[in-house]
């Protein structure tokens, strides 16, 4: 699990050093850089997963592409570096890996407790052609700025077996990288059917998230165990024989009537969308913009609440945001009724003072009661009462 997200001068984020938890929600006022979180992430993502490329390829997402280093560094000054850094717990130890990026360039640095610091200052683009060697102990630990190998002398034998822990140890943050996801704002299923496709690093199609559906045959029923819960529907993968075209199906449980999903509610659509990036096994870390678009309250309620539980059950972590009390309200209640602990549980208002966001962690206690109240709702809240009673 990430525990730290370190991010500077990222859009409208000039330092922030974010604590996380297993379920971690940032809300607050429209444009007030909740979204750069998500995107500064799938931005270090796409890094480590090609950096073979140009600084301003970087920015696109696949799903938005958002104008390349200089739209995207604060106050577009080409002399800063956008820093975006990952700390990764693993066996009570940790291990930090830090892109700092250039127009052209990068420093890359590699962190860990207990082992060495590695650091590496590449030109852009990079297509991993460098080693970078240091000696740790009796070690040879040999980088190329993204993977990392370890050496440990022949003898005596037990150097092997720590020399592998080592190694382990200090490739956790990219491993986790790897394995971020999102359910972006823009999503859902538009065909009646689809084939398989080769996937992007960052899949969000709906011809992509359709693929992941067809091709792992244990996923189908788990999004429907979910659906059942959340929408009181089945969701099924109709294939007719001798066709590779694949049907998404959903059926009302009060009704027993089949319908493809596109011509299902729209809301239907989007939680299956979402489940299916919750649910496919190589997603650990899942990003989700606005979970409540097109949902009525009492899915958003029931959303929450399997959101908190599946987190739990399928041990995934979880990074959104969100306009909707509603949601929130039910993510504290799952906290009250014992399906998310309140250690688990992070919760960042988020402001703008002037051009750059700020971060204000609210703590929850096991009664799901949370420090300061829900802040920004309230405010709107009020204004609106003032306005009714003519004060």
């Amino acid at each position: 699990m990430i525990t730290h997200l370190g991010i500077q001068n990222f859009r409208s984020i000039v330092e922030a050093d974010l604590q996380l938890g297993r379920v971690n929600v940032f809300y607050g006022p429209t444009a007030s850089g909740k979204s750069s979180v998500l995107y500064a992430l799938l931005l270090l993502k796409n890094f480590v997963v090609n950096p073979n490329r140009r600084a301003d390829a970087l920015f696109d997402l696949g799903f938005v592409n958002l104008g390349g280093f200089e739209a995207c560094v604060f106050d577009h000054q080409r002399d800063r570096r956008v820093v975006v850094a990952c700390t990764v717990d693993f066996d009570s130890h940790w291990a930090r890996y830090s892109l700092a990026l250039g127009a052209d360039e990068a420093v890359l640095r590699l962190t860990a407790h207990p082992g060495p610091e590695l650091m590496a200052e590449v030109v852009l683009p990079y297509p991993v052609n460098q080693n970078f060697t240091m000696q740790a102990d009796a070690f040879t630990v040999n980088w190329n700025g993204i993977a990392v190998s370890v050496a440990a002398p022949p003898q005596p034998p037990e150097l092997q077996g720590l020399a592998s822990r080592l190694e382990e140890h200090l490739n956790q943050p990219v491993r986790a990288l790897r394995t971020v996801d999102i359910a972006p704002q823009r999503r859902g299923f538009y065909k009646p059917s689809y084939t398989t496709t080769p996937l992007s690093p960052i899949p969000t199609s709906d011809d992509e998230v359709a693929s992941i559906i067809i091709s792992d045959q244990n996923l189908s029923p788990r999004i429907s165990v979910y659906s059942e819960r959340i929408l009181d529907r089945d969701f099924r993968v109709h294939t007719p024989l001798g066709t590779h075209t694949a049907f998404l199906q959903t059926t009302e449980k009060t009704t027993a009537t089949p319908t493809l999903l596109v011509n299902d509610g729209y809301g239907v659509n989007q939680v299956i969308y979402m489940l299916a990036k919750l649910l496919q096994a190589e997603a650990r870390v899942v990003l989700i913009e606005e979970p409540e678009v097109h949902l009525h309250p009492s899915v958003v309620r029931k959303f929450a609440r399997e959101l908190c539980s599946l987190t739990v059950e399928r041990d995934k972590q979880i990074l959104l945001t969100t306009h909707s009390e509603v949601f929130l309200t039910a993510v504290l209640a799952a906290v009250a009724e014992g399906r998310l602990r309140p250690e688990d549980l992070r919760i960042f208002f988020c402001t703008k003072k002037g051009p750059s966001t700020n971060f204000e962690q609210q703590e929850v206690n096991v009664a799901g009661q949370i420090e300061g109240g829900l802040r920004g709702f309230i405010e709107a809240e009020l204004e609106d009462v003032k306005k009714l009673l003519g004060i």
